[in-house]
């Protein structure tokens, strides 16, 4: 999305949220549309018991929140939340639509956004479904690979987003403690390496361990 997130930033106005901070509450009305152009941020959910469970995790170049964007909610469906330092871009909601819908090479690099989301948001569903905890991983690690993944040489995919293993937990609803030896048998198995909350990804070793009949296309092209 260059070309859009070169015109977002020449239309609107840049912010920066410290680590910790809030974007958006559950059911606020957001002043603007927010393009992240570094760090992560968190969407999440808040149960009875207090707890988060983390819904989605927002990198560079994701808009925030794209129903209200489009009319769909009146209000942010999330808590949204800076995990670490997050920059951004603020444009009001009448100059994003006219963008997309008025220049035709960026509504086509909004439109190949979306369907990547949507795609890499099939995955992370299909995880939640798995029986096993290390195919939730599995899966989990494909979605962020679909959506994050930059191909560093040929079949190893680094994905450009820090995710700590409390994180991942989170996103499959699991222990760290399993989360951890999952990822250690994973990393061993040759199909993982990870440092400092950084992970590299073998897309073929992926592919094999999550087995033929479960396998997908987890190209990134």
């Amino acid at each position: 999305m260059r070309q859009l997130i070169a015109y977002l930033k020449s239309i609107g106005t840049p912010g920066l949220y410290r680590r910790g901070s809030s974007l958006l509450q559950k059911g606020e009305v957001p002043r603007d549309v927010l393009v992240i152009l570094s760090g992560v941020v968190k969407a999440y959910v808040i149960n009875q018991s207090g707890d988060q469970s983390i819904v989605n995790l927002c990198g560079k170049g994701v808009i925030i929140p794209v129903a209200w964007a489009h009319d769909h909610t009146e209000g942010s469906l999330f808590h949204y939340e800076a995990v670490n330092d997050v920059r951004v871009i603020a444009i009001r909601k009448s100059d994003f639509r006219a963008a997309i819908e008025h220049h035709p090479e960026l509504w086509s690099e909004y439109l190949n956004y979306m369907i990547r989301a949507q795609a890499s948001l099939l995955l992370r569903i299909a995880g939640l479904t798995q029986p096993r905890a290390i195919t939730k991983i599995c899966y989990t690690l494909s979605f962020l690979m679909f959506r994050y993944g930059i191909e560093k040489r040929p079949g190893i995919f680094e994905i450009d987003l820090k995710v700590t293993q409390v994180m991942l937990a989170n996103l499959i609803g699991q222990t760290r403690e399993s989360t951890a030896k999952n990822l250690k048998h994973l990393k061993e198995s040759g199909v993982i390496a990870y440092k400092n909350s950084t992970y590299w990804i073998n897309k073929a070793e992926l592919e094999r361990f999550i087995g033929e009949d479960e396998t997908v296309d987890l190209s990134v092209a």
